[in-house]
């Protein structure tokens, strides 16, 4: 079945500011090809699904919202003020595409009246689907039951949507973008720089990363020679967490729950209370580097032995994050946290290698570069499963299954 998607996504700001910064004469040149640019630096699963359901006779646009040049540009080509706001220019290329169905991906374009402004502006749209694989709060979960698929990369995450009354849960997983491989220079086991490598985001508080941030912690004291890419937040940001994490203990303690409940604010934010909310050690801000993104977090991946992965703390029991597939795609072993569907998405201990504490964390790790010839084995059968079974071009063929029943 033919039909035209629109799917709505945001890139990591400091990608953006990295990609513009370096490249300041693309902000002047025309809409198509300076979105065409980005996504060949990026490399961010959207375009990929966007290129593949466009393999199948599939329609698909992506729109890249807070790409705020990008956007300008395609206002400006469009003869629309370009004062607008991010979410008024979406609307915009919404109404001039005149999709029949919008994919959100990020949670800011996700509230009941965000959605139903949407339909009323786009009175042939035939579905609104969403996407989410991280910590949301309880207004999210609400906004979720105006949608008409929520997307989740997670089980886990799919029985609690599901028991929180959403009324369709789609479990599709991560995946590898094969066509990556034919952009890097693959190397040898024996040539690559790295032993370990960590790159992703380290952020505190609720259901984010504060047990991958004690096991890296837990690493480098350990004296494995990791190399350690993470994305930071500003004392500033952590300060705040923290601030709001003692109020709502305080407030909790003290039998006041109506206050948090009756503060905006504090609802938003009432979780927080539920953990502590720490600075980064002394040791981890000494090791930590600037991350990569797009095509040169790929290239450090290959020039990397072993990948360290960790879920988020919201994971809870179930594996999904996109890591697993970046690294096992790329040729690299991954070491990751044991969860319970590890096994439905690679044979344990072959293809990756799986730790259920820190001390069997390290040790694993110290196995591995002591026998690089077992390592490689694993990388490679690891490889093997990713481009046979966890490949982009395969999920799309789900996708669009599902999305096609639905129309």
């Amino acid at each position: 079945m033919s039909y035209r998607i629109i799917r709505i996504t945001d890139y990591y700001e400091e990608f953006l500011d990295s990609y513009y910064k370096d490249n300041l004469e693309k902000i002047d040149i025309d809409y198509d090809n300076q979105y065409k640019e980005i996504i060949g630096e990026s490399i961010e699963m959207v375009s990929s699904y966007e290129k593949y359901m466009k393999q199948i006779g599939v329609d698909a646009i992506g729109i890249i919202s807070n790409a705020k040049h990008l956007q300008k540009r395609w206002a400006k080509e469009h003869n629309i003020s370009v004062d607008k706001t991010a979410e008024e220019i979406v609307l915009e290329q919404i109404k001039f595409y005149k999709p029949d169905i919008v994919w959100i991906d990020t949670t800011k374009f996700i509230s009941k009246e965000w959605i139903s402004h949407l339909k009323t502006i786009t009175p042939n749209l035939r579905q609104v689907v969403g996407h989410i694989c991280a910590p949301y709060n309880d207004t999210l979960a609400e906004a979720f039951k105006e949608l008409d698929i929520v997307f989740t990369c997670s089980p886990c995450t799919a029985r609690e949507l599901k028991a929180n009354g959403i009324k369709r849960v789609e479990l599709v997983y991560h995946s590898f973008d094969h066509s990556v491989l034919n952009r890097l220079n693959l190397v040898n086991t024996s040539e690559k720089k790295n032993d370990l490598v960590f790159t992703g985001s380290l952020i505190t508080g609720y259901g984010l990363h504060n047990e991958r941030i004690e096991y890296l912690e837990k690493i480098i004291n350990s004296g494995v020679d990791l190399s350690l890419y993470g994305n930071l937040e500003s004392k500033h940001r952590v300060f705040l967490k923290r601030s709001f994490s003692k109020t709502i203990k305080i407030l909790n303690t003290l039998g006041l729950d109506s206050v948090i409940e009756n503060i905006d604010i504090l609802k938003k934010h009432k979780k927080y209370g539920e953990v502590d909310v720490k600075y980064f050690s002394k040791n981890l801000l000494k090791n930590v580097k600037s991350p990569y993104f797009g095509l040169d977090m790929y290239k450090l991946l290959v020039n990397s032995k072993m990948c360290f992965n960790i879920h988020g703390d919201v994971a809870g029991k179930c594996a999904g994050n996109l890591r697993l597939f970046e690294s096992t795609g790329v040729g690299t072993c991954l070491i990751t946290d044991w969860k319970e569907n590890m096994g439905d998405l690679f044979d344990l201990d072959d293809e990756v290698v799986t730790y259920k504490t820190q001390e069997e964390c390290v040790d694993k790790i110290k196995w591995l570069v002591n026998n690089p010839i077992e390592m490689n084995k694993i990388a490679v059968a690891g490889q093997k499963r990713t481009l046979a079974d966890h490949t982009v071009e395969k999920r799309v063929v789900k996708v669009n299954e599902i999305l096609s029943s639905n129309l």
